[in-house]
């Protein structure tokens, strides 16, 4: 279903009385503003035929006029606070169930997503979906109240002709500005673009910012964002002037019907037998008005509203992206002890280029501890990933015990085959929060903490935003407590020394192997003194494994000795 039928139906269905509220409101308001006008008219008669025209009369009339306005001051608040509950509650639930559906897509959208032209389109969609919902309920629901509230008060009043030409000269209003802002959203479309790549560059930018100001380089950095503001510049300098048109039409529709609404007001009265009073033409002016005003408003509405509908679009396709959890993945396994991790023939490429390519089936068993390593750019981390079942393009090719990974539930598969990433990432918050992200601590947790060096970290102090007031050793330290805290089948470590101090290598290292013995530990490495450690090491080059095997046979080879000679030299 649509995102805005779903809002509207949330709406209707978990929010009935707010709704209610709203929509009684709303016809209270409509009918209240329709009582001074009334009232001033009855005021002018009296006065003007002087039949009737007591004090007592005349200072009801006034009285009644001061209570509408009284009414209308006591119930417009209470109508603000009601829709503002409603679209607020509304928008709430949908914004936390947008983002859960977000962070339920496949692995690689958050490795492809331009995070700062990310973040911009939620906020976007977000917003727009509340600004939809608002018209829907401020400006489309009222106007149809309206239509019949002031149709009834013309018929009332004997106005009926005028009240059906007005409707008439609406409509083709309404058509003419609906032609024309559909004309002006290619125009909304570049505004929305270039604002978009300007969120993404200024993220990107800003987020380099150190850097730069070290190099002295400001005046260069800055020029593809200079770029970016000239060009969102000219299309929102477009798209601005392209709305005189809609300004122009708002004018005119208005003269046209005021002026058609007062010459027919004017031949009323010129003629012999008038069909209405001086006060009736007075209300039926004054509520004519209003009811125009609003028209326009409506049309003004639908031009804000065109300029969100791109925004929802957006996120819709956002929403709309491949599932992780997709509804074939619903087999729940329990693995045995003895586990054994397949990846068959496959290839992944990266347009043209060929990152990795499995030319036979790659077994491992939970009882081997196995090193990935090889030089930078030999596709160890792609093959890590491939085998961590990231890549949905060959999980089919991934079986454990022969099940393909591609079949197993979400949680099975991950609980099964545990990854930790290269770059460690935390939340902003205590320990729990920051590293283990809410989950339970295990009993061996605290012994892994100590042998790590970070009690301190771990008890006491909170992870700022970007773990900035971490050094990157006790970033990657922490970072591999996640799958020191809840093991799976098979744990997947990429660089896990990398970063940390050479006197705590070999601490980390015997940690791994402690924590690990018999559960399948598999490890991309750069660090070569580690690898007479492994049961196994795949040597990698060119996305193609050139060597497999103890490595104190692979060392032997003259292509793995040069190949260790490069690795050497990198670190």
């Amino acid at each position: 279903m649509h995102p805005m039928l779903t809002l509207i139906k949330s709406a209707c269905q978990k929010h009935t009385a707010l709704l209610v509220s709203t929509i009684t409101t709303l016809i209270i308001l409509k009918l209240i503003v329709l009582a001074p006008p009334l009232l001033l008219g009855k005021i002018v008669d009296a006065l003007y035929s002087g039949i009737g025209a007591t004090h007592y009369t005349l200072l009801a009339f006034t009285a009644g006029l001061v209570l509408a306005g009284f009414i209308h001051a006591i119930v417009s608040p209470l109508q603000t606070f009601f829709l503002s509950r409603l679209v607020q509650n509304i928008v709430l639930n949908a914004s936390i169930k947008w983002l859960a559906e977000l962070m339920r897509k496949e692995f690689v959208q958050f490795s492809s997503w331009r995070i700062g032209l990310f973040i911009k389109s939620v906020e976007r969609g977000i917003t727009a979906h509340e600004q939809l919902l608002t018209f829907f309920v401020t400006t489309g629901v009222p106007i149809f109240i309206e239509f019949l509230i002031v149709g009834s008060a013309f018929l009332y009043m004997g106005g009926t002709e005028v009240f059906l030409a007005m409707t008439g000269l609406g409509i083709v209003y309404l058509v003419f500005t609906h032609k024309i802002i559909r004309w002006r959203r290619k125009h909304i479309d570049a505004v929305n673009e270039q604002e978009d790549e300007l969120s993404a560059l200024l993220f990107n930018t800003l987020g380099a910012g150190k850097a730069i100001k070290l190099e002295n380089a400001e005046s260069m950095a800055m020029q593809p964002l200079n770029r970016a503001f000239e060009r969102y510049s000219q299309a929102a300098v477009t798209a601005t002037t392209s709305s005189g048109l809609l300004s122009a039409a708002r004018i005119l529709f208005i003269s046209l019907s005021t002026g058609g609404l007062l010459a027919w007001g004017v031949v009323d009265q010129l003629s012999g037998q008038p069909s209405i009073s001086v006060g009736e033409l007075v209300a039926i002016f004054s509520i004519a008005g209003s009811f125009l005003l609003n028209v326009a408003a409506l049309t003004e509405g639908y031009r804000v509203l065109d300029q969100f509908l791109a925004d929802q679009r957006r996120l819709h396709e956002l929403l709309t992206l491949p599932d992780f959890d997709h509804c074939e993945r619903l087999m729940n396994v329990t693995f045995k002890e003895a586990s054994s991790l397949q990846l068959h023939p496959c290839a992944v490429t990266e347009g043209a280029e060929v990152r990795l390519s499995i030319r036979k089936t790659l077994s491992f068993k939970q009882t081997q501890s196995v090193a990935i390593t090889g030089p930078s750019g030999a596709g160890k981390s792609t093959l890590l990933e491939a085998l961590a079942g990231l890549d949905s393009s060959i999980r089919n090719q991934l079986t454990i015990d022969g099940v393909p990974i591609s079949t197993l539930n979400p949680k099975t598969h991950l609980n099964a085959l545990r990854y930790c990433p290269q770059q460690p990432r935390f939340l902003e918050g205590t320990f729990r929060e920051s590293v283990l992200f809410g989950t339970e601590a295990s009993p061996n947790l605290m012994q892994a903490i100590s042998r790590l060096c970070i009690e301190e970290i771990a008890s006491h102090r909170n992870i700022s935003e970007n773990a900035s007031n971490i050094s990157g050793g006790e970033a990657k330290r922490l970072s591999l407590l996640r799958l020191i805290n809840k093991p799976g089948q098979f744990n997947l470590f990429d660089e896990p020394s990398a970063s940390i101090e050479p006197q705590l290598a070999n601490v980390v290292w015997d940690l791994l192997f402690d924590t690990f013995d018999q559960r399948g530990l598999i490890c991309v490495t750069h660090d070569v003194s580690s690898l007479d450690r492994f049961d196994r090491v795949i040597v990698m080059q060119n996305g193609v494994i050139v060597g497999d095997g103890a490595w104190c046979e692979l060392v032997q080879r003259s292509a793995i000795k040069h190949l260790l000679s490069d690795l050497q030299t990198e670190k």
